[in-house]
């Protein structure tokens, strides 16, 4: 009886919320409907008033044009009547909007009003009421862009949509690219008629951009729907999405500097431009660096990446965690998991990390560098115990301790130095390692035994240095290794040593209500720190 009854508060509540969402929608509905009805009337009494008092038809226009009243009551009866069209036109392709769809509207409403406002100061001598209405047709054109772009984005996640979607949004597009390149070619041929700069050089510009964009929407809905025809098994798809990406942003970036170039020549600096120019360039430095990582990587995918065996297969879990299709062939990448071919090509497109465990599928060029790659270099290693503020006095000290090894990861490279040095606890990894977790830091390049071999990085990398066992790490260690390895316990006390004087220091001017017991613990943590140098150095 309880699980039915908590059943029924929900969908008591979710009837109320329903409910709720309803009476907002159709009081805002009829908000709009009042403000409307009396912009209507308001404007018809205008009309009224001025035939009435003029009698005649030329003296009522001018009276309706010269009075600023009349003037204001029928502009704002013209911005209703382009409302109520754009309302028309949305419930006819779109239908109701979505959550999401009204809050991308509403976002990239607020973001295009004030670029627009910065165009109008940019051409404040073709201000007039045309350039206005034109201002407001655009914005209205560019939300009905904005809304086709979702729409689309919401039909390719969505698993089953019905042929009468598919036909609203394909004519929503059609009508789009319709009325940007009527809008396109009269600004054009405006501007060849005057033959200079003027207000259609910004709006030539504009449903330039919108032309491109709804191409590119659309042909990126042709690929969505040529691969639901095709099972979801084209796997080019994400390739050629990807391209023209590519070549949508080329063009835009080529037309925000063309555009930019003309009006700082002929008006000034473009301040709506500056945020478009620079999302638009850094959106393709991203793609064409992806491209390049992805044309490297899949370059040589049957060199880089190796067959699973049929025993690796069996041992582990042998479907695909990309399809989730159970696998014949696979391969296998640095990190131990096997996946499809083709399902990893297209994952790469995308991310260059292994799905299962987020390591980097290929290491970087200068990954065995990372952690200390100079011979001669002072480590960064931190004795276990050290606080803040000995951590702060050695940088005052010693200027070229690294900065990029965190605290943790310098106590392991601490122990994994100080385990090779006395053969006690440190394990070489194997050859072959399973999968690793990113939590092994790598060792010094002055502590690595000598041979060609390799050491697994931070992450799952493998660098060269260190596929020895641990048997031959003692026989192969030279004189020069013990002598830095002697050189840095020393550097290390005398760190310590004058850490220990420092905050003796501290301690001595400082008060000691407020830091007596920051620098206590301070110096017993650094003693110990000493200590345990010592120790090191003493069994060396």
């Amino acid at each position: 009886m309880l699980p039915l009854a908590i059943q029924a508060v929900m969908t008591l509540r979710l009837r109320l919320v329903y409910l709720v969402v309803e009476i907002f929608r159709v009081s805002e509905m009829m908000r709009l409907q009042t403000y409307a009805g009396c912009s209507l009337l308001g404007a018809l009494a205008v009309i009224y008033h001025a035939f009435n008092s003029r009698r005649q038809f030329y003296p009522s226009m001018v009276y309706l044009s010269t009075s600023k009243i009349s003037l204001v009551l029928l502009l704002n009866m013209g911005l209703v009547i382009m409302c109520i069209l754009w309302q028309l036109i949305k419930r006819i392709f779109l239908g109701h909007l979505r959550e999401a769809e009204v809050e991308r509207l509403n976002e990239q409403s607020r973001r295009e009003i004030m670029e627009i406002l910065f165009a109008i100061t940019i051409f404040r001598q073709d201000f007039s009421v045309s350039f206005l209405a034109m201002v407001t047709t655009l914005l209205l054109i560019k939300a009905l862009h904005w809304l086709a772009q979702k729409r689309v984005e919401y039909i390719e996640t969505t698993p089953t949509v019905p042929m009468r979607s598919h036909i609203r949004i394909v004519s929503f597009m059609g009508f789009l690219l319709l009325l940007d390149c009527l809008f396109l070619y009269s600004s054009v041929k405006f501007l060849l008629q005057t033959r200079q700069a003027s207000v259609s050089l910004f709006f030539s510009f504009e449903y330039m951009i919108l032309a491109t964009t709804t191409v590119s929407t659309f042909v990126k809905y042709v690929f969505y729907v040529s691969d639901m025809l095709m099972e979801g098994q084209w796997e080019r798809k994400a390739v050629y999405t990807f391209y023209l990406e590519l070549i949508r942003d080329l063009l835009h970036l080529s037309m925000y500097l063309c555009f930019f170039l003309a009006i700082f020549m002929n008006y000034g600096v473009p301040l709506h431009l500056i945020r478009e120019l620079y999302e638009t360039f850094r959106n393709f430095r991203i793609r064409v660096a992806d491209f390049v990582r992805y044309r490297k990587i899949t370059s040589n995918m049957n060199d880089r990446f190796p067959d699973a065996t049929p025993e690796e297969l069996n041992a582990s879990d042998s479907t695909c965690i990309i399809c989730r299709e159970e696998m014949t062939t696979a391969k296998k990448l640095i990190c131990g998991h096997l996946f499809h071919v083709h399902c990893l090509r297209s994952w790469l497109e995308r991310q260059h990390t292994c799905p299962t465990c987020r390591a980097l599928v290929v290491p970087p060029e200068n990954g065995a560098s990372t952690a200390g790659g100079q011979r001669g270099a002072r480590p960064a290693a931190h004795q276990p115990g050290t606080s803040t503020t000995s951590t702060a006095a050695q940088a005052s000290v010693d200027g070229a301790v690294d900065n990029n090894l965190s605290q943790h990861q310098a106590r392991l490279q601490a122990a994994a130095a100080a385990a090779s040095i006395y053969e006690k606890s440190y394990v070489y990894p194997s050859p072959n390692p399973p999968v690793w977790s990113p939590g092994y830091v790598v060792l010094p390049q002055a502590y690595r035994p000598l041979g060609d071999s390799t050491i697994v990085e931070s992450g799952g990398e493998q660098a060269p240095g260190a596929n020895v066992t641990h048997g031959e790490s003692t026989s192969n260690m030279s004189n020069s290794q013990l002598e830095a390895q002697t050189k840095m316990l020393q550097h290390q006390i005398e760190v310590l040593q004058k850490q220990l004087q420092l905050l003796q220091k501290s301690k001595l001017e400082g008060s000691v209500d407020n830091k007596g017991k920051g620098v206590e613990s301070s110096s017993s943590s650094v003693s110990d720190s000493g200590n345990d140098g010592h120790t090191g150095e003493t069994a060396l």
